[in-house]
């Protein structure tokens, strides 16, 4: 019974050393293992699922760093001077904000990449 002991021991201190191991080769996929000690039905399992980040269809490959929030683009037209701004329009291409400058209305058109560039100023 103690070589069994010994043995399944160093079974899991191999294992575990062999997934630390390959953890970062594996990163754009998910991981899982499991380890049963024992009969079915009966034992110790030791499970991970790890869940990595992927595609996100509201917000691309990266995550919320490459695109233009809405909230970011408000701030940029306020920064530009315009006042009494608000989004009115947001998709995938392009973030409309309108607002006021010089008692005049304007409308910002950003493109909805990293930093929010703008495409256009209509006054």
């Amino acid at each position: 019974m103690n070589t069994f002991l010994r043995n399944a021991l160093a079974a899991i201190v191999v294992a575990a050393a062999g997934i630390t191991a390959s953890a970062p080769a594996a990163n754009a996929g998910g991981i899982g293992f499991e380890f049963s000690f024992g009969g079915p039905g009966g034992g110790v399992v030791v499970r991970d699922h790890r869940r990595h980040g992927g595609w996100n269809r509201f917000e691309g490959h990266r995550g919320h760093r490459d695109v233009c929030r809405p909230h970011r683009a408000v701030k940029k037209a306020r920064h530009m001077g315009v006042r009494h701004a608000d989004v009115v329009r947001a998709n995938h291409r392009r973030v409309v904000v309108k607002g006021f400058r010089h008692h005049r209305p304007v409308r910002v058109v950003f493109a909805n990449q990293r930093h929010c560039p703008v495409i256009k100023v209509r006054r």
